[in-house]
């Protein structure tokens, strides 16, 4: 794959430049989303390429001291897992504790680098296969298959996206009410109900019902229920006015 040849010979020209990690390290957490993608695409991947790819960023991981040495490739298992992670929580716990710690900073002051510190937490860590939370100020820092941490992160993402979605939706349906309202406080009482031709053909002056669709006199009882509408309408619309008023001053 041409492009494990390029990210290969990438991060050996950052280890030659005054050993800069920072950049070999991003170049291998590029080239394991670029397998990621790989994955996805492909229906028979070419598996020596992909041996190929884990023998390299696992030797890489031995270089930089992360893991022992040994014939195996990725994080060692089974009874050697345990120790594996005994070596790297040192490590792991001062770079939460480091993230931690910026995470305060940037909340005051450059939200970017909010963005960068969730980065590494939520995108770059899962995908090396490890698990970093914070629950009360206590880290929970674990080795773990990548393919679990990352469908757990897309799960999440999905969750947050409905979250969002229905706070938009909640926030729309609020905004219609608040135009609703708006538009029929600018209603005169007396245009009230002359719009609604289905249920009566005549009004008096004021613009009150008195006979319904069909022609026929409303009765006693609806023309007090209307009328109590009507009074609340004029209150309302005299509000509007005076809103309106003191906005032009």
């Amino acid at each position: 794959m041409a492009t494990f040849r390029r990210k290969k010979e990438a991060v050996h020209t950052a280890l030659c430049d005054n050993i800069n990690t920072r950049s070999a390290i991003d170049t291998m957490q590029e080239l394991v989303s670029d397998v990621h993608i790989y994955l996805k695409k492909q229906k028979v991947p070419n598996r020596g390429v992909l041996k190929s790819i884990a023998a390299f960023i696992t030797h890489m991981f031995q270089v930089f001291g992360v893991i022992p040495k040994d014939e195996s490739i990725g994080f060692p298992t089974e009874t050697s897992s345990a120790t594996s992670e005994e070596q790297l929580y040192p490590y792991l716990k001062a770079f939460a504790q480091f993230g931690e710690e910026v995470r305060k900073s940037a909340k005051k002051i450059n939200h970017d680098l909010l963005n960068v510190c969730d980065k590494v937490r939520d995108k770059i860590l899962p995908e090396l296969g490890v698990r970093l939370e914070d629950e009360e100020g206590k880290f929970i820092i674990k080795i773990e298959s990548p393919e679990t941490l990352i469908k757990e992160r897309e799960v999440k993402r999905a969750e947050e996206e409905k979250k969002r979605q229905e706070k938009e939706r909640k926030k729309a349906e609020a905004a219609a009410k608040e135009a609703e309202k708006a538009a029929l406080q600018a209603i005169p009482p007396g245009d009230l109900f002359r719009k609604e031709t289905d249920k009566y053909s005549q009004f008096d002056d004021k613009g009150l019902p008195t006979h319904d669709a069909e022609g026929k006199e409303i009765s006693k009882g609806l023309k007090k229920k209307l009328l109590k509408k009507y009074e609340s309408q004029a209150k309302v619309y005299q509000d509007y006015l005076q809103s309106k008023t003191k906005g032009n001053t």
